[in-house]
């Protein structure tokens, strides 16, 4: 019962994040550019806020009941940055290959609006990597797996996790998400799905910085 209502609470407190910025875009008209410096504060507090939600008392979850050490966390999060980032061009090289489009709306905006306003980064490389592992895995691909098993909690929150950046790459995401979930189940800590994925949004947003 506590796992639940920790689980209710930080999903409802997400969707409360993310939705804050376009509220008070609808209600204060006037903001302009300042919604961006909202949104990074907005991201970089919600990070922490639902960090310390998911550090609450509460019954681990089946992915955490056998954790390793903070090296093992450590390592296996850098390595499993390497994997993603070659699991990423393999993906780009075959849609490439087929003839589909391989450019990104979703990094091409964050993209646009980064070069105006620097800070916004932060919420890029930060706020959303921590909110999203937080979410996606260890809310629902670690309670899921007590009721499905680890490979339907894992399809399921990777099909989430790819549905929401909706910019036309789902297999991509998705396989991402996977991946995600999987270095998340080699260590039980959720600090190492958080690490690669810093690392793999401060790489493609790096990479379109040094191409733009």
């Amino acid at each position: 019962m506590a796992n639940r209502r920790q689980s209710l609470t930080i999903l409802i407190v997400y969707f409360i994040i993310y939705a804050l910025p376009s509220l008070l875009v609808a209600i204060f008209k006037h903001l302009g550019s300042q919604v961006f410096l909202i949104q990074t504060l907005d991201y970089l507090i919600g990070a922490v806020l639902l960090a310390w939600l998911a550090t609450r008392p509460s019954t681990p979850n089946p992915i955490e009941r056998h954790q390793q050490n903070w090296l093992i966390t450590l390592l296996w999060g850098l390595a499993g940055f390497v994997i993603v980032v070659i699991v990423q061009a393999i993906v780009l090289q075959l849609d490439q290959w087929l003839g589909h489009s391989v450019a990104s709306t979703n990094t091409s905006t964050l993209l646009t609006v980064g070069h105006q306003y620097p800070f916004f980064f932060l919420a890029i490389f930060v706020g959303a990597p921590i909110m999203e592992e937080i979410v996606f895995r260890k809310v629902i691909f670690g309670n899921l797996s007590s009721l499905i098993g680890p490979i339907g909690a894992a399809l399921i929150s990777s099909l989430f996790f790819s549905f929401a950046h909706a910019d036309g790459h789902l297999i991509l995401y998705a396989l991402i998400g996977l991946c995600f979930c999987w270095l998340y189940r080699q260590t039980g800590r959720i600090q190492t799905s958080m690490l690669a994925h810093i690392l793999m949004n401060a790489l493609a947003i790096m990479s379109a910085i040094y191409h733009f």
